[in-house]
């Protein structure tokens, strides 16, 4: 057994009538492990051996949570997805990672049972009765998918217990530039990462979060679901996150922690504050995305409540940096301090950089991968480093700050422009509500500064919202950091955390600008 799930298992060990909520109910520690020996019998039944991996196609739910636990102490692999992908996407996915056994809603199953056989590598399905919420079994026998019983396993065969180097989790991360690269953390990783996120949020059996960001994602699994499990505390589970019902479950059911994306933050600038914030909310965690130094801000004036950025990713099994709690010292604008590894800026010959000098970030630690488990080469690990291909620096008080991607980073006529920076200056005008900057290839400088933004105003004037954001630059930045486009969509693109997509966003301008060429 591994520490990960030995660790689990003691604390799930202990009799507890509220552990996870769902739609307003509470469900026990008892009723828990229970269903997590019920899935563990159908994957016995449908011959998964530890080590194969299993698609988990589930909205955020208190299904997910047992089904996903039950995978990883049985010694398989969550290969967990988006439930709402796409029929095109779901097929990809799953002739990347060939799972042989998957637990899906309605639509995924529909989407698979009219599939051609040869493009995937599923023997069982258990799908999700979205009425009953009850499970039924389907497998593939004699090129065709047949319903069948899920049989009652009295005695189950011994299944080897996993180690802490066996892989629990695997995603793919987006990338910038090339195929999706395929992320196995193992026991070990996650365990370490959840220490980490317990140690600096000092979470105990008195914490309850509020969890709806979506679990097939690494915050909200490692962040929300595993940290709390194994420091005891409670979670509340929803299927998304609701503007209206925030600060009312709070409320009522004394939260003391939430784990948040700067969109959400945003978004709740923009709505009604209650008359009383509640007293039990200790602090919000933000993370996946650059937080604006000016939301934070006024988000801490208007609630009192710590705003805690941080900062992390697939590879490092979640967390790398964040903001000491309060009484604590909290940086504006820095993603906080290195918690449980080390990190190092880095020149392009890998030596390291002096404090505020702008370099690449490189980690390595008990939460981070050593290597790919799938990917066109593992040139980003190198020397024991793992490259996060993010720039930033580091202050003298070992604060690290983040200026960018380092391939979104625009390069106009040799000078290094960050488009964080120029996305702060934009926000400062009040009638923004979205803005996204990247570069886009001009025939002299190589790249230009572009500009989008989306007014907060339902009738605004283009050209009047161009030359107030123009005017605001001017003043604000140098001018080789001033938009040379300025645009006024209604959309822009961004990920189902509301990270901005500025790779898709310039790929959309990029062919745009061909059509209106030809």
């Amino acid at each position: 057994m591994s520490e990960l799930t030995k660790r689990l298992h003691q604390v799930l060990a202990k009799s507890k009538d509220s552990f996870i909520q769902e739609d307003g109910q509470w469900y026990s520690t008892n009723e828990f492990l229970t269903e997590i020996e019920k899935i563990q019998h159908y994957l016995i039944a449908a011959n998964v051996r530890p080590g194969d991996r299993i698609l988990v196609s589930y909205p955020n739910s208190y299904q997910f949570a047992y089904i996903y636990f039950a995978i990883i102490d049985y010694g398989a692999v969550v290969a967990s997805i988006n439930p709402n992908m796409p029929e095109f996407e779901l097929k990809t996915f799953i002739e990347r990672a060939n799972p042989i056994c998957g637990f899906v809603g309605e639509e995924h199953a529909a989407f698979l049972f009219h599939s051609n056989r040869k493009v995937h590598t599923l023997k069982n399905l258990f799908v999700l009765n979205s009425a009953s919420n009850e499970l039924k079994r389907f497998e593939y026998l004699q090129e065709d998918w047949y319903e069948t019983t899920i049989p009652v396993v009295s005695n189950p065969p011994s299944i080897p217990e996993p180690s802490d180097d066996a892989v629990a989790i695997l995603l793919y991360t987006s990338g910038t530039t090339g195929r999706p690269k395929a992320v196995g953390l193992m026991h070990k990783h996650i365990l370490a990462a959840a220490e980490n996120i317990i140690r600096s949020h000092q979470l105990s059996c008195k914490d309850i979060t509020y969890c709806f960001l979506p679990l097939f994602h690494i915050n909200a699994q490692i962040v929300a679901l595993i940290s709390t499990c194994l420091s005891d505390g409670k979670i509340i589970i929803a299927p998304k996150f609701s503007a209206s019902k925030f600060w009312n479950i709070i409320q009522e059911n004394g939260v003391t922690w939430v784990s948040a994306v700067p969109a959400i933050i945003s978004i709740l600038l923009n709505t009604p504050q209650p008359d009383n914030i509640p007293s039990s909310l200790r602090f919000i965690r933000s993370a996946s995305a650059q937080l604006p130094s000016l939301h934070a801000k006024r988000f801490e004036q208007m609630t009192g409540i710590p705003l805690i950025q941080s900062y992390g990713m697939t590879e490092a099994a979640s967390q790398i940096c964040v903001n000491p709690l309060p009484p604590g010292k909290r940086v504006l604008g820095s993603v906080g301090l290195p918690v449980g590894l080390e990190l190092r800026i880095v020149d392009d010959n890998d030596k390291n950089v002096e404090p505020m000098n702008i370099g690449e970030i490189t980690i390595r630690g008990n939460n981070v991968i050593t290597f790919y488990e799938q990917a066109d080469n593992q040139h980003d690990f190198r020397n024991g480093w793992f490259h996060t291909g993010d720039l930033g620096y580091i202050n003298d008080e070992g604060y690290v700050f983040i200026v960018g991607r380092k391939k979104e980073m625009i390069n106009r006529g040799g000078e290094k422009i960050s488009p964080y920076e120029v996305e702060d200056v934009i926000r400062q005008i009040p009638t923004i509500k979205q803005v996204a900057v990247i570069g886009l290839p001009h025939p002299v400088y190589g790249e230009q500064v572009a500009a989008y933004v989306i007014s907060s105003l339902p009738n605004v004037d283009p050209k009047e919202m161009i030359k107030e954001v123009t005017s605001h630059c001017q003043n604000a930045l140098s001018n080789y950091k001033c938009p040379a486009i300025v645009k006024v969509v209604k959309e822009i693109p961004v990920g189902p955390t509301g990270k901005i997509q500025r790779k898709k966003l310039k790929e959309m301008e990029i062919a745009y600008s061909k059509v209106q060429n030809h």
